[in-house]
């Protein structure tokens, strides 16, 4: 496949997939899903291939999903079955593939790591972020439910009440806290970030490899055996809020920024 949203590279044994679309921040639209799928499974099914690093080009990790389309194609009669609906239920399953790929996967994240973008980055096998990275569950502030496994994953991370709070709130996360979260290995320099994930993804590719891919499959059995179903029912709730009136309504105001006008429908 050629991508054209993002880069992939394989050097001494380590994959390196950048998302670089800067119109939208890396946006998860449906066109940066497809090709983020196809590169982690070209890189899952390359044998040079032992470990991978994901990470954002410019000021953004990923600023989640696009909302410019949303509000450009909301007011169609199908946009939720036909446009939310599918996102939502593909960025779940690239999250599920991350879970059952045998190779371990890195997030380097820089800058905000927003919505979906977050739970992209949450899904890995470790985070590195840089001290400028912020995590936002930001769905609440268009009248969405969190997406991309975000609400199978944290909970499980860091307890259902400081979850809770992240999706409740829409608050920023610094770096710093989601260390003391247990959610980020380590917090570096901006400039040292990439290095030191792709250091650390070279010292784990000369490691123990099935060792590392039965890890994998025992922390899957052990944690994610019901994101399968969890997924589905995740779709039909971000449909019926993708209908509301309250996410129109949040979206416009996004994008005047101007403080939403929840009604509740």
């Amino acid at each position: 496949m050629e991508f054209k949203m993002l880069h992939f590279v394989v050097e001494d044994a380590v994959a390196t997939i950048t998302l670089d679309y800067a119109p939208t921040l890396n946006a998860l639209d449906m066109n940066l899903a497809l090709e983020l799928e196809a590169a982690l499974k070209q890189a899952e099914e390359d044998a040079e291939v032992k470990v991978v690093v994901l990470t954002g080009a410019g000021r953004a990790f990923c600023g989640g999903g696009d909302i410019r389309f949303m509000k450009a194609h909301c007011e169609e009669p199908d946009f939720a079955d036909k446009s939310m609906g599918p996102l939502a239920g593909k960025l779940s399953e690239i999250v599920l593939y991350i879970k059952k790929m045998t190779k371990l996967v890195i997030c380097a994240v820089a800058g905000a790591a927003a919505g979906g973008g977050c739970n992209l980055a949450l899904g890995c096998d470790f985070v590195f972020a840089a001290d400028n990275a912020k995590f936002l569950q930001a769905f609440v502030g268009i009248a969405l439910i969190p997406d991309t496994g975000g609400g199978y994953m944290l909970p499980r991370a860091i307890g259902t009440h400081r979850a809770m709070d992240m999706f409740v709130t829409g608050r920023p996360v610094s770096a710093q806290e989601c260390f003391e979260l247990g959610l980020v290995k380590e917090v570096t320099t901006a400039d040292e970030l990439l290095p030191k994930a792709t250091a650390f993804a070279k010292k784990l590719a000369a490691g123990p490899t099935l060792a590392y891919a039965n890890m994998k499959k025992m922390m899957f059995i052990s944690m994610y055996q019901g994101f399968e179903d969890f997924a589905k029912a995740e779709v039909a709730l971000q449909n019926e809020c993708a209908a509301s009136a309250d996410f129109r309504e949040g979206i416009t105001a996004f994008l005047e920024k101007r403080k939403a006008k929840f009604t509740g429908k």
